[in-house]
């Protein structure tokens, strides 16, 4: 038993010395009004604070931005899917492994999901019937969360989290980790659990010392398809404050940036106006000129908290040139009106099967996946 107990403190401590290579984010909202209050900051270890993107190879414009990517079934797993399969952990691998290709092209920040996202079964795999809800029951619907029905996290999607985040801050790079999805909150028994769920999750970050995250409480807060009498929607606010709470009462020598995203609506609610340290957004199906409008609105709105992130933007979910060019216009868009932009690429990483998490081929859909990332580097170095 003394041997065990030796070996575990021993586990723990190697842990605990690995993590203190954190790279961490903040906001100028929370670092105070000496600040740029519509920069993304990050510093190393004993390290100042300095706006992202900054040194000599990256161009002065980037500064403060967190050029982002949406992988949101990075953790996936179905429990309930029998018509194919998705090995969890090859998963996530494989993602990791597309990193490096990502930073290269100035991608700063990966959005992965707790409750992943809509996989589009039956797109391109019509024999999958499934309608995206977890409501609709085994068979039916489909069961994708890390978390248990008194809102528990599962142990295998911890590891799973804890080796994706680990490998972006080994590569500087920041991970936005989704909490809830809406097809899947009804995982969760009531509105309690579903406060539990925030603590835990929150809780795992503090304890693992995962200072590159920025917590986006729930996708698309005001989208339909919440339950609990739409507990999520009315009252992102209150799980906001508790994520925050979390940082205090565990006396955490950091603090994350929390906020909530809202749909294509582009709406600026009372729960991040007040709540939050950065202003999330989601462009999808908008026209070009909207998403430049909107993002300039809310840079220079002074509710609007923190830094403008759209890290959500979907322009179409066929591989053709009209999309790619709506694809390249949004990120410029985007990027004029003073935001940071996310490439959704649904077809190659967010549909089943997934796809071309490091796209390196020569097929229609990965020459159109690095179009998008090249387009970023331009945009992000010298």
């Amino acid at each position: 038993m003394m041997l065990r107990t030796l070996l575990l403190s021993a586990l723990l401590a190697a842990a605990s010395a690995t993590s203190l290579k954190a790279i961490e984010i903040a906001t100028g909202k929370m670092l105070g009004p000496r600040y740029d209050q519509r920069a993304f900051y990050v510093r190393e270890p004993g390290g100042q604070w300095q706006k992202t993107y900054t040194g000599p190879q990256y161009r002065p414009e980037a500064a403060g931005r967190l050029m982002n990517l949406r992988i949101a079934q990075a953790l996936f797993h179905d429990e309930w899917l029998t018509e194919g399969t998705v090995d969890p952990d090859q998963n996530t691998d494989r993602v990791i492994a597309a990193l490096d290709t990502y930073r290269k092209h100035g991608i700063l920040a990966l959005n992965a999901s707790l409750q992943c996202g809509n996989p589009g079964y039956n797109r391109e795999v019509p024999e999958i019937k499934r309608v995206n809800a977890a409501k609709a029951g085994p068979g039916k619907g489909y069961l994708c969360s890390a978390f248990l029905p008194d809102g528990t996290m599962k142990p295998a999607w911890q590891k799973r989290l804890l080796r994706l985040a680990r490998a972006l801050d080994e590569r500087g790079m920041i991970l936005n980790l989704m909490y809830f999805y809406q097809s899947q909150d009804e995982v969760l028994k009531d509105p309690q659990a579903i406060r539990n769920a925030v603590r835990n999750a929150t809780d795992f970050l503090i304890d693992n010392n995962l200072r590159n995250v920025i917590i986006e409480i729930a996708n698309e807060q005001d989208v339909r398809g919440w339950d609990h009498d739409l507990y999520i929607e009315r009252d992102t606010g209150e799980l906001i404050a508790i994520a925050r709470e979390r940082f205090h009462l565990k006396n955490a020598p950091f603090r994350l940036p929390i906020s909530a995203s809202s749909g294509p609506s582009m709406k600026l609610f009372d729960s991040t106006t007040v709540h939050a340290d950065l202003t999330i957004i989601h462009g999808n199906n908008r026209r070009i000129v909207e998403k430049y409008e909107r993002v300039r609105f809310l840079y220079g709105h002074p509710l609007a908290p923190g830094p403008i992130l759209m890290n959500e933007d979907d322009n179409g979910r066929e591989t053709s040139e009209e999309n790619l060019r709506n694809e390249l216009a949004s990120c410029d868009a985007v990027w004029d009106g003073g935001g940071s932009w996310g490439y959704m690429p649904w077809r190659q990483t967010q549909m089943y099967p997934f796809r071309y998490y490091n796209p390196t081929g020569d097929s229609q859909d990965e020459r159109y996946f690095r179009a998008v990332l090249e387009h970023i580097r331009k945009k992000v170095f010298r």
